[in-house]
């Protein structure tokens, strides 16, 4: 992973409606709307240092200090599969 791709990937990310209401469950931003979750999904994929991208199989998993998350995005479609809270 480097700086360009981390770049390209927050500007290309996608989910759907459902998707967007399971992360912000996950991430504890239940009263965001989908255009405010998608800014916070940015925020934490431009935030996340590069070595704190590990590329795994189909996916990059982007572990954010600052926000206390972790995204799972896979690296074809560019759509965030997971976000949780780290323990």
């Amino acid at each position: 992973m480097d700086e360009d791709l981390k770049l390209f990937i927050a500007d290309r990310f996608k989910n759907t409606e459902l998707g967007f209401l399971r992360i912000r469950k996950n991430l504890g931003v239940i009263d965001y709307s989908d255009e405010a979750t998608e800014r916070f999904l940015r925020e934490i994929i431009l935030t996340t240092p590069v070595e704190k991208i590990a590329e795994q199989g189909k996916n990059y998993y982007f572990t954010c200090i600052k926000f206390n998350a972790l995204l799972t995005v896979n690296s074809h479609s560019f759509t965030v599969i997971t976000a949780k809270k780290i323990v």
